[in-house]
């Protein structure tokens, strides 16, 4: 097959650009929050994740490798 497999190197996730994804969405949809119920933390996670589901210039500089 035509696919090359990249591994990272364990405990660098620096170099795994959804590390720095799952960052953001925590700092704007939990980040000084109080969830009572599972079902808000879901929901506050979902719409953040709403946000960033359209390919936007936050996520692109998130997930570049540099």
């Amino acid at each position: 097959t035509d696919i090359d497999l990249l591994f990272l190197p364990p405990y660098s996730p620096e170099l795994n650009p959804i590390e720095r994804v799952w960052k953001l969405v925590k700092k704007h949809a939990t980040h000084n929050r109080y969830f009572q119920l599972l079902s808000d933390l879901k929901s506050a996670l979902s719409d953040e994740f709403g946000k960033h589901f359209k390919p936007n210039e936050e996520l692109r500089k998130l997930c570049v490798m540099t």
